[in-house]
């Protein structure tokens, strides 16, 4: 019954986070014709301020609700969160107040944009809250809902606003996070009590889980600002309207690929301490990420060379360099994939500090190659970012492996066969069919790389 029970929790949070996604994925179309890819880009560093700012509001005590087994400290916690919030929130609208004028030349935002920051943030903030607080109280359907609400008031009200207003993207984001925190409130309002505390219980509260701000902290922050902030920082070197360009080559590619890579790694954690007490933490590694590489690659084979023409009929044509950045950052999101299982496995051996000792040295990496970068044109410097990142997520593989006593030959080969069979016959022939078609090429590379890619499966090459 219990397993029944957790499989289920799974299934409901999962299939939430799964349409919530999808939601948003399938507006996008519709929003590429409504708003400039300027409008994109303000947009993309609206969101990657936020995520950064939100890993700081609660200074990650939240993460210790779900931990917690007496609701009394729970709640005490909970209190404390908040309040965190809230001085949070009024520091960050102080700044934002005080240095306007730098922060919109520096930012590419506007003056409504910028001032709607703290807005955003307290909203986000309190979602995140509550978030947790729904893991601790097994509120899974509450939660589930939540997102899926949260997506569809985003969706509305970002195609609804662009009637009336250049920004909402913007507005419609905040919305969102706003309409789903109400109906979380609403719907665990008989458990949501703010009172009764006093400061003597919160200091002891918080010097009790007071590791979370002491460590967790600062791995949490320097992983969001690897992915975030080379938004803001190429918004500040380029314009807007480039930076819109690859927020949707990024948003469309990571999306799918993230929602699957975390499908399959939670999955895979869930097995991983079973794996490393059975001695099978090696081998059934190995065997995941040799399956992701053949899901991975075919779709490499065959969708690389036409994302910009894809990117044209699904989004329009002012969108095309979208595609052909997308095409820059396949490769990376390829390694993201094919690693999303092995994430885990870190975790598994509790070699945690190893891990944030990467992390930390791959956000350095990661900005320090934006700033190295700035000079060149946007595209090349979006290439080479791509290939910085491609690497930085290789190295971790090979990290990963290493720690399981694996050899680089073993990692490695099934990458070089799977591009050799799959990626270079596919590339010929749609090279040799792309001036009499561009559709025969692709329905002739299909015929070519599905073929092999079940003889890999069948034969485990």
């Amino acid at each position: 019954m219990a397993t029944n029970n957790f499989l289920k929790n799974i299934l409901t949070l999962v299939s939430g986070t799964a349409s919530a996604q999808l939601i948003l994925l399938l507006i996008s179309p519709v929003l590429t014709r409504l708003y400039s890819a300027q409008q994109f880009g303000n947009f993309g560093v609206f969101v990657s301020i936020i995520t950064i700012l939100l890993v700081l509001v609660s200074l990650k005590y939240e993460l210790a609700l779900p931990l917690v087994k007496q609701h009394s400290i729970a709640k005490v916690l909970l209190h404390l969160c908040f309040i965190l919030i809230i001085l949070s929130c009024t520091v960050v609208a102080v700044v934002v107040y005080a240095f306007d004028s730098w922060l919109i030349v520096h930012l590419n935002l506007s003056k409504s944009e910028l001032y709607l920051i703290p807005v955003a943030l307290f909203a986000c903030g309190c979602y995140q809250l509550l978030h947790f607080y729904a893991i601790k109280t097994e509120s899974f359907r509450v939660l589930s809902v939540s997102k899926v609400t949260q997506s569809v008031i985003i969706a509305i009200a970002q195609v609804g606003l662009s009637l009336w207003t250049v920004f909402g993207l913007v507005l419609g984001h905040t919305f969102g996070f706003i309409a789903s925190t109400l109906m979380f409130l609403l719907q665990k309002r008989d458990t949501l009590h703010f009172n009764g505390y006093n400061p003597k219980r919160l200091l002891a509260v918080a010097k009790r889980f007071k590791n979370f701000p002491k460590y967790t902290l600062w791995a949490s922050l320097a992983n969001t600002s690897s992915t975030m902030l080379p938004v803001v920082l190429f918004s500040g070197y380029y314009s807007a309207a480039l930076v819109g360009l690859y927020i949707l080559a990024h948003r469309m590619l990571f999306a799918p690929v993230t929602l699957i890579g975390n499908a399959v790694g939670n999955v895979f954690m869930s097995n991983a301490k079973h794996y490393l007490v059975a001695g099978t933490l090696a081998k059934n590694t190995l065997d995941i990420h040799n399956r992701l590489i053949l899901i991975a690659m075919p779709i490499m084979a065959l969708t690389l060379p036409f994302l910009p023409e894809i990117f044209a009929v699904v989004f329009g044509e002012k969108w095309t360099e979208a595609g052909e950045i997308a095409q820059f950052i396949a490769i990376w999101i390829y390694f993201v994939f094919t690693a999303s299982p092995i994430s885990t496995v870190l975790v598994a051996m509790e070699k945690q500090k190893l891990a944030a000792y990467f992390d930390f040295g791959s956000c350095i990496i990661r900005l320090g190659s934006v700033v190295l970068l700035s000079s060149m044109a946007f595209k090349d410097a979006i290439m080479y970012f791509s290939i910085i990142n491609a690497l930085v997520v290789s190295a971790f593989i090979l990290l990963v492996f290493s720690q399981l006593n694996i050899s680089i030959a073993d990692l490695i080969m099934p990458h070089l066969k799977a591009f050799a069979v799959l990626c270079l016959p596919s590339f010929v022939i749609i090279r040799l069919l792309a001036e009499q078609s561009d559709f025969i090429g692709f329905l002739s590379a299909v015929f070519v790389v599905l073929p092999l890619t079940l003889l890999m499966i069948r034969k485990k090459i």
